[in-house]
């Protein structure tokens, strides 16, 4: 605690003016990003690092109403754009929320709604005698507000119940990957997940504490630093803006992977020093794991923002004073002490000039072996990923063309001390293809009045697994997150999509409406041609590898349905 605290006074002391936002974040699967990102493309919208999210509803309320002042300088708005802005300011503005109970007081206010959400997923084909069935129903709550112009708060609680044509007896047969811990019960499966946290604001300094989500990087979606495939954790988060500077620190606090009979992924995480026998019960505690992550983003031109970000994994001790600092350059800090943890480093570059054109580049370099910097040595592990936006091409209103390459050498991610693997619980913190693996993708999408939106997308996708050879042991290619490099494997080498190489071709379309107030329903359909793929039952992306079924080619159809209420 006196560490902390001497941490807490130093950051204090460094961050300089920011804006008072007393206001709680925006979920990341809010459709308002979308918005914001059509306007930064079009030139609208400058400097507003929105590669650092989630974005407060404050500062979501301020780009809605930079939108509106331009259209009233005459920047033309389609009738879709004009309702999603007014929609935006409606929704994100302290009065006139829709839905739920909201409640106004003199020192502040809140507000109440439920969470419903029911999810049906249909596969066919590759091998499959019958359809599989998967069924996610899920309730819960929210209440979130703001009091005194300095405090805001937001609590949220979901629980699910996932059933089908699936038999639960390992973690590995859950659909759902967001996982933390499922109780499994044959035919069923429950799990949950709840989010509180706390946001002070004093003019130069905004500062949440409690368990929320993250994600930074220039994609809309999967980044390669900081990505939402993983559950919420817990987190002390500090962030400061000074004219085209945003500077943002996390101090967080993670779940080993479960170390439990039905999550053989996750053998020997638990702390067996601290581990005993009480009534006849062995009760293993797990080791502390803790993530340390700043990112500073800057504004160099209106059309040009540049991103720095480093964020280490380390464990089996306290909190690090050295990674509480948020100037502190974190790969000489681990050198500092000791080169023990696990270090990712990154940069990138968000380019929107104008005219409807965004483009965007990342790349992140987990680690590198200065003397043999440019060797395939399995020690230098980096990712990359470009991408684009056009909005409105050749004229057509309300439409994007969207565009993405992404290539993650082998063994990124992944390390020698499996408490500095990069991850919570067993899901990935970053991108969600995982180490070895390279995707193209394309999608193209219209939004028409009333809420309703179409979109068609095209992906190859190829990854390079690890080989489970004939006498039970793991030729190990750095094709796994969950597994790192060990005494035996290849070291002075590496070769791109070495091992098992699963190829991945997907067509799919989605049609989505979204109402006024907060309910939205969509359906999809997918169809993927695979080669050399995990076959069904157990196909799934967290699937241990001893317990895949087997891999084989074939094609499979994908039907999915979600309705939603309160779920953004």
């Amino acid at each position: 605690m006196k560490k902390l605290s001497s941490a807490l006074a130093l950051l204090l002391s460094c961050y300089g003016e920011a804006w008072a936002d007393p206001s709680v974040n925006v979920p990341l699967n809010h459709w308002g990003y979308g918005f914001v990102e059509r306007f930064e493309a079009r030139g609208v919208l400058h400097g507003i690092g929105d590669g650092i999210k989630p974005l407060s509803r404050g500062e979501m309320a301020r780009m809605g109403a930079a939108v509106e002042e331009a259209a009233k300088q005459g920047l033309a708005l389609s009738a879709v754009d004009r309702r999603q802005m007014d929609h935006l300011l409606a929704e994100m503005g302290g009065e006139g929320r829709p839905g739920g109970y909201n409640y106004q007081g003199p020192q502040g206010q809140f507000w109440v709604d439920g969470l419903f959400r029911q999810q049906s997923d249909l596969f066919s084909g590759r091998g499959r005698r019958e359809r599989e069935l998967v069924f996610r129903n899920q309730v819960g709550g929210v209440v979130q507000g703001d009091f005194i112009e300095r405090v805001g708060f937001r609590l949220s609680f979901s629980q699910t119940r996932e059933q089908g044509s699936r038999r639960y007896y390992l973690r590995d047969d859950v659909y759902e990957r967001r996982l933390e811990l499922p109780q499994l019960k044959g035919r069923v499966t429950d799990y949950h997940e709840g989010r509180a946290y706390v946001t002070f604001s004093w003019g130069w300094l905004d500062l949440e504490a409690g368990k929320d989500e993250l994600s930074w990087g220039p994609a809309p979606v999967d980044n390669l630093g900081l990505s939402n495939n993983a559950p919420s954790f817990d987190l002390i988060r500090l962030r400061a803006k000074y004219s085209a500077f945003k500077l943002v620190s996390v101090t967080g606090f993670l779940r080993p992977c479960p170390d439990r009979p039905d999550s053989p992924l996750c053998g020997g995480d638990g702390n067996l020093d601290a581990s005993y026998i009480v009534n006849h019960t062995a009760r293993t505690l797990e080791r502390e794991k803790h993530l340390a992550a700043h990112r500073l983003e800057v504004a160099v031109a209106p059309w040009l923002d540049l991103g720095f970000q480093e964020m280490v994994i380390y464990g089996d001790r306290g909190l690090e004073a050295a990674y509480l600092n948020p100037l502190m350059f974190y790969w000489a800090a681990q050198s500092y002490l000791g080169d023990k943890d696990n270090v990712l480093m990154g940069l990138d570059a968000d380019f929107h000039p104008g005219g409807g054109v965004r483009a965007y580049f990342a790349y992140v370099v987990d680690d590198l072996k200065k003397a043999r910097m440019f060797s395939s040595d399995f020690a230098n592990k980096f990712s990359f990923q470009a991408g684009g936006l056009y909005v409105n091409p050749l004229g057509l209103a309300d439409t994007e063309l969207r565009a993405e390459y992404t290539r993650i050498e082998p063994w990124i991610y992944t390390h020698k001390f499996p408490i500095n693997t990069y991850r919570h619980f067993d899901a990935p913190l970053g991108h969600s293809l995982g180490p070895n693996s390279d995707r193209w993708q394309f999608q193209a999408s219209r939004r028409f009045p009333a809420g309703l939106e179409a979109s068609l997308g095209l992906s190859r996708t190829r990854h390079g697994d690890n080989l489970l050879q004939e006498d039970g042991t793991i030729l190990n290619v750095g094709g796994d997150l969950h597994l790192g490099w060990r005494p035996g494997d290849a070291n002075q080498s590496k070769t791109f999509l070495a091992g098992q190489v699963s190829r991945r071709t997907l067509l799919e379309g989605e049609l989505r409406w979204r109402g006024q107030g907060r309910l939205e329903v969509s359906a999809g359909y997918g169809y993927e041609r695979g080669e050399g793929v995990p076959l069904p039952p157990r196909w799934g992306s967290g699937v241990a590898l001893r317990n895949r079924t087997g891999y084989g080619q074939g094609g499979q159809r994908h039907l999915s349905f979600d309705l939603r209420y309160g779920w953004r």
